[in-house]
């Protein structure tokens, strides 16, 4: 045992690198030089590490966008035998996540651009099958755009998937970004074909996420998709009332969107927004002609037995109400 007080190697050990990794995190350089001299580890910087992420002081700095200190980092990288071959750019924490996962999924594109001119792989997956594109398209704004637009020139694969068959297509539909969108389909027209694993389409992704201006780029790309069925046999209407934005509901239906359609176990657009308590959507369809409020889906289950099982308290009055003739 050590002496009350006395800090073993081990100790001093995780002590530096808590600093070091702090300093990384900070862009303090002055601080990461020093940490690296007291542990007489200017060569190697990659036995630093997170003890729960094994994240890296490389995949700190590109996530928090320290660009001085990455640049730092992969400059004084040791010329020696055993890594003359390795690319610290493609160092892997435990989850094989790389810096320019970090990159790319927080949208530092400095960092990104320089990773991709050190070398660093394009296209490298984590563990849950995520490249830097796809984490990229997850995010909105000008950066998230200069990093897609950066990994695109780069030659990243538009059709790679994670394991739920999301691609970086349906990912960027989600979002919405409607420049991200439209630099995925001009680098892939095909892009717009795309389906997950579940069978949903980047039309029904954007309907359930309210991205009214990706709706009008998928509708323009490919009109078909607006009677498109998942493997449930949603459509992107049956998709829009979960959103609770009716704004995307009634766009969807002045582009001809079927209001009558049932999903597989005979589901109306009104069953749906009544197991979601979408009142906007209720009050809407309770008046069309073209929708019976007492309608049953399969094992004779209601709009107002839907929402009353939901405990969509509000949406039953309503339903109730119009039964009785009252509403």
């Amino acid at each position: 045992m050590p002496a009350a007080g006395k800090m073993t190697e081990k100790d001093i050990d995780r002590s530096l690198s808590r600093r070091f990794l702090q300093s990384c995190q900070a862009g303090d350089l002055d601080g990461v030089r020093a940490a690296l001299e007291a542990g007489g580890k200017q060569s190697d910087w990659t036995v630093y590490r997170h003890e729960s992420s094994g994240d890296t002081a490389l995949h700190v700095a590109a996530r928090e966008g320290r660009i001085r200190v990455v640049k730092y980092l992969c400059e004084n990288w040791p010329a020696k035998p055993a890594a003359a071959e390795y690319r610290p750019a493609d160092v892997a924490n435990l989850d094989m996540k790389r810096p320019m996962h970090e990159a790319a999924q927080f949208a530092r594109y400095d960092v990104l651009r320089y990773l991709i001119q050190q070398g660093a792989e394009i296209d490298p997956l984590k563990r849950a099958d995520w490249t830097p594109l796809m984490l990229a398209c997850t995010k909105s704004g000008p950066e998230a755009q200069l990093c897609v637009k950066k990994l695109l020139e780069s030659g990243a694969n538009v059709s790679l998937r994670n394991k739920d068959g999301w691609t970086p297509f349906l990912l960027a539909c989600r979002v919405g970004d409607p420049a991200i969108i439209d630099q995925l389909l001009a680098a892939s027209a095909r892009c717009v074909d795309d389906r997950s694993n579940n069978g949903r389409t980047a039309l029904h992704i954007a309907a359930l996420h309210a991205c009214q201006d990706a709706l009008g780029i998928l509708l323009a790309a490919k009109p078909e998709l607006l009677e498109s069925r998942d493997s449930a046999g949603s459509t992107p209407l049956h998709e829009s009332v979960k959103s609770l934005n009716f704004n995307v509901t009634d766009y969807l239906l002045k582009q001809g969107a079927c209001l009558g359609a049932l999903d597989n176990v005979g589901q109306s657009v009104l069953h749906v927004a009544a197991s979601v308590g979408n009142v906007a959507a209720i009050q809407y369809l309770a008046e069309r002609p073209e929708i019976r409020i007492d309608a049953p889906a399969h094992f004779g289950i209601t709009p107002l037995q839907v929402a009353e099982r939901n405990k969509q308290h509000e949406a039953a009055t309503i339903l109730r109400k119009r039964l009785l003739g009252q509403g």
